[in-house]
């Protein structure tokens, strides 16, 4: 999709500038971590026109489900039913360009995927898909979202999370969770289980709870910070910062790995 190219390339250059900015700006031999900061929570866009579409299917066979949304919301959480639940809104600023879009429901063998149709006019208007989602618990889930927001919570299952420029809430996850980001913000919320967290220009908060089994936790922040109450092993070296522990019996793997981004580790033992 194109607005997924044109998002890649934004990446690319904003990094790039960043980069040169610490390397020929940012000061001196300091072996200080910089403080950073990244603010993506504006107000969500009200849109001129909307339009609402739902899907409903039993989840039969369906292992596994892939959302990607673009400047709106995605909210998921588990259903007391067997049933896949989307309800998908698109947002535009007009109804000429709001008839050139509709969601895109795919099946791929046990997946089922939402995301916007392909724009049928040349140029990039500019559009949202916003999507809530109940599913039953213990599937596969995988999340896209781009110039929006995500809350999840109270989910059981297998969390796939792809952010960009976005404002990431998940509360009361259990299962597992694996997160990579880039210019956004996360707080991540009573998290019980394994976690893989690939950052990049972004703050992010985690609270985990006690499980049973314990954590292995493997941590790298380059040129950012690190704050954390679990009592891990600190190795500084240069702008790198390396945590190395275990908690319990140190079953469950916390990977993090933290590149010009804030991380704050809190592991709540009650």
């Amino acid at each position: 999709m194109k607005i997924r190219r044109i998002t890649l390339v934004i990446l690319l250059l904003l990094s790039a500038l960043f980069v040169a900015d610490i390397r020929y700006f940012g000061g001196r031999s300091s072996t200080k971590q910089p403080s950073i900061h990244f603010d993506v929570s504006s107000r969500m866009r009200e849109w001129a026109v909307e339009r609402n579409e739902s899907f409903v299917h039993s989840q039969a066979d369906i292992t596994s489900l892939a959302l990607y949304g673009q400047h709106g919301m995605i909210e998921l959480r588990n259903g007391d039913t067997d049933q896949i639940v989307v309800q998908a809104t698109i947002g535009a600023d007009d109804e000429e360009i709001l008839e050139q879009f509709e969601v895109k429901e795919t099946r791929l063998g046990s997946e089922l995927r939402y995301e916007l149709s392909e724009e049928k006019t040349q140029g990039l208007p500019e559009v949202a898909l916003s999507l809530i989602v109940e599913v039953p618990a213990g599937m596969e889930v995988h999340i896209q979202q781009n110039f929006g927001r995500v809350r999840v919570h109270g989910f059981r299952g297998f969390l796939s999370l792809q952010a960009n420029f976005s404002e990431v809430m998940v509360g009361d996850l259990q299962g597992t969770a694996d997160i990579q980001s880039s210019f956004s913000v996360l707080d991540l919320r009573k998290i019980a289980g394994p976690l893989t967290l690939n950052d990049s220009f972004s703050t992010a908060k985690i609270e985990l709870v006690a499980v049973d089994g314990g954590y292995d936790f493997d941590l790298n922040v380059n040129n950012g910070t690190l704050k954390n109450n679990a009592g891990l092993q600190l190795d500084v070296a240069d702008n790198s910062m390396t945590g190395r522990g275990q908690w319990g019996e140190g079953l469950h793997p916390i990977v993090i790995r933290s590149s010009f981004g804030s991380v704050t580790l809190h592991l709540n033992e009650k």
